[in-house]
């Protein structure tokens, strides 16, 4: 009972893992025999370097997913360390997200030759994401308006709320009982 968390977890990876190696083969396989049965004419070095390129970056990070989420076993087959769990949020899921977007920009890629406009919504996600801390760094005023200083400023406020309910209580009188 005490080590059912991490089986599941070590069973959940092998599925997703699993998953992940039958998209990615299918769409590389399909992306290769669509682009050469019939759009042989667009074939030109670039592409081919691009490919190769993108391809090697989603190969490193199924390897760097895979690597992570590798379960420990002690000699006597007992399992000591479950691995990532994949379906954390955080870097794993930006992982997951950066081979969707590749994988789909690759599909559209066969229909339109302006798909790596998609490839914008990472910066665009990146300033979203880290714009408020990028600017606190620079120094920008706090007039910007983030929804972190909105909070700072209600948290504020319920704290001073609170030590002036506390200094009235002590002003009160006391009445003792002999």
């Amino acid at each position: 009972m005490a080590n059912q968390s991490a089986k599941r977890i070590v069973q959940q990876n092998a599925t997703r893992l699993d998953t992940l190696k039958k998209l990615f083969l299918g769409i590389n396989a399909f992306y290769l025999l669509t682009t050469l049965l019939f759009q042989r004419s667009s074939l030109t070095w670039t592409t081919i370097l691009g490919y190769i390129l993108k391809v090697t970056i989603e190969s490193l990070l199924f390897i760097s997913l895979r690597n992570s989420a590798r379960p420990r076993y002690d000699p006597g087959g007992t399992l000591v360390d479950s691995g990532t769990d994949l379906g954390q949020p955080g870097l794993v899921q930006y992982m997951f997200d950066y081979l969707y977007v590749m994988w789909f920009v690759r599909i559209l890629g066969l229909v339109t030759r302006w798909a790596w406009i998609v490839y914008l919504v990472f910066p665009a996600y990146l300033v979203y994401a880290f714009g408020p801390q990028i600017a606190q760094l620079l120094g920008v005023s706090r007039a910007v308006g983030t929804g972190e200083t909105a909070a700072e400023e209600e948290d504020a406020a319920k704290i001073k709320k609170r030590q002036e309910k506390k200094e009235r209580k002590q002003q009160r009188v006391r009445y003792a009982r002999h």
